[in-house]
């Protein structure tokens, strides 16, 4: 019985190709393949491959030579990092084993820079200081955004604004959401806070109900996110300031947040006494951790899992996050107001009684205090250029305080720097060559001492050369080193 063919499939035999007859078939292909050649057609030839007989030994090693070979003719990236300290370990090692020895303790979180002596040769009058205002009430906190370009700032009166640090302009202004007075008694009153609500509406996002008491700007500088009275966390999208998430959980005021480094998680402290992990990117909760007996009065992170923060019951917590535990410190006779960290075992606060305070994970009590830092006055804020030894303080004394912290742990006094009014919130670029201070008529949680001569609105402090410091800043932005 004959085997059908399925349709639309040949037989063997027709699927064969005819054999040529004679040799001109063949030179004529090659004579019109040079022509082809010719015209700017390309002949395939096969490539032949000269690491395809290595073993994976071999081709690690091959690998690692192109690596050392490669960095060993580029500039140092931890220039940047002027004056880094190394140890004793490393005073053998060549340039290409300090540089790999130096990018591993960046990555680790442990690469230490000397910049304070730089500045401490320096007199104040050389120091550039820049006002720039645009807040009615006093400003409560401020945040520098990538690469210390931008910077945003927090008001009582419920507004946020992003600047352009190297022209000094608004580049956004968010409003506060503003809500007619309860008493229909004051008309007038009534009509018009209702029309400016509603033009508020019409112009762009609004946003907290209330002064707003914190910010805090992601690593790769897209999130912001902000909380204040309202009791809400507000994350923004900083490329076009849209709302991307409100994070409610608090009962009490926002009063500080903080982001862990490189990553998009956000840590917030209440002064319901609470602590809460969130993810900021996904608008996800967490957890919550629990601990102080009184106000969390400030909240900071670095690269480990870890949060600290300080409170109105005179104790600073070191916070583990995967374990859900703490370590308790003691110490301070009043209500610490600020705590930033210095690296991941170190980190200063500021406390009402006129004290600047160095703290460390291995003792339960400060390493340093230095007593009436601000002449006695109250301490209001402090700032840590992390991973040197360069600390800045403020208070409503009218000088900012510049310190080193040495090789013994204690906070030595480099400048004081004129500032009138009220330092708030302090924040130090990466490199140390500029700070940026909210600077208010008033403390940021109350009123219970105001200077009218002073302004609302913030600072920018140059400890180099203003155009530099920014087109370092542009440079490292565009990959230029």
């Amino acid at each position: 019985m004959k085997r059908r063919t399925p349709p639309g499939r040949s037989t063997g035999s027709q699927s064969k190709r005819p054999k040529p007859q004679n040799d001109d078939f063949f030179i004529e292909s090659e004579s019109s393949g040079d022509e082809a050649e010719a015209e700017g057609g390309v002949e395939d030839v096969e490539e032949i491959d000269p690491f395809a007989n290595e073993t994976a030994d071999e081709r690690r090693v091959r690998i690692a030579k192109e690596y050392l070979s490669k960095i060993e003719g580029l500039p140092d990236e931890l220039s940047d990092n002027e004056g880094v300290v190394d140890g004793d370990a490393t005073k053998n090692l060549g340039p290409v084993a300090l540089r790999l020895h130096r990018e591993a303790l960046k990555l680790k979180g442990k690469l230490k820079r000397a910049v304070a002596e730089k500045i401490g040769d320096k007199k104040v009058e050389q120091f550039v200081v820049k006002r720039l205002r645009g807040h009615r009430l006093p400003v409560t906190c401020v945040a520098l955004g990538v690469e210390g370009r931008v910077a945003y700032s927090g008001s009582k009166d419920g507004s946020i604004i992003q600047w352009d640090l190297a022209s000094g302009k608004k580049l956004h202004v968010i409003k506060n959401k503003r809500t007619p007075p309860k008493r229909k008694k004051k008309k007038k009153q009534f009509k018009k806070a209702a029309a400016e609500s509603k033009n508020n509406s019409k112009a762009g996002t609004l946003g907290h109900a209330g002064a707003v008491l914190a910010l805090a700007v992601s690593t790769d500088g897209k999130i912001l996110a902000s909380g204040g009275l309202d009791k809400s966390i507000i994350v923004w999208d900083t490329s076009n300031f849209e709302i991307l998430h409100t994070l409610v959980g608090h009962r009490d005021a926002i009063s500080g947040l903080a982001f862990r480094v490189s990553t998009h998680t956000l840590y917030s402290g209440s002064t319901d006494r609470s602590v809460m992990c969130w993810d900021a990117k996904r608008g996800v909760y967490m957890e919550s951790l629990y601990g102080h007996q009184s106000e969390i009065m400030s909240i900071d992170g670095l690269l480990q899992d870890r949060a600290v923060t300080c409170g109105a019951d005179k104790t600073c917590r070191l916070w583990k996050i995967p374990e859900q535990t703490q370590l308790l410190f003691k110490g301070a006779r009043e209500t610490l107001d600020c705590v930033r960290f210095l690296d991941e075992d170190r980190w200063v606060t500021a406390c009402q009684d006129g004290s600047v305070a160095l703290w460390g994970r291995q003792k339960k009590k400060a390493l340093f205090r230095r007593d009436r830092a601000h002449g006695g006055k109250w301490v209001t804020s402090v700032g840590a250029c992390v991973f040197t030894d360069l600390v800045a303080s403020g208070s409503s004394d009218g000088y900012l305080r510049l310190w080193q912290v040495d090789g013994n742990n204690k906070l030595e006094q480099l400048h004081e720097i004129p500032i009138l009014g009220f330092i708030n919130a302090i924040c130090i670029s990466r490199n140390g060559k500029f700070l940026v201070l909210g600077v208010a008529q008033e403390h940021r949680m109350g009123r219970w001492e105001r200077i009218p001569k002073a302004r609302n609105g913030i600072h920018i402090v140059y400890l180099e050369d203003p155009e530099s410091a920014h087109c370092e800043e542009q440079k490292k932005q565009n990959g230029i080193h």
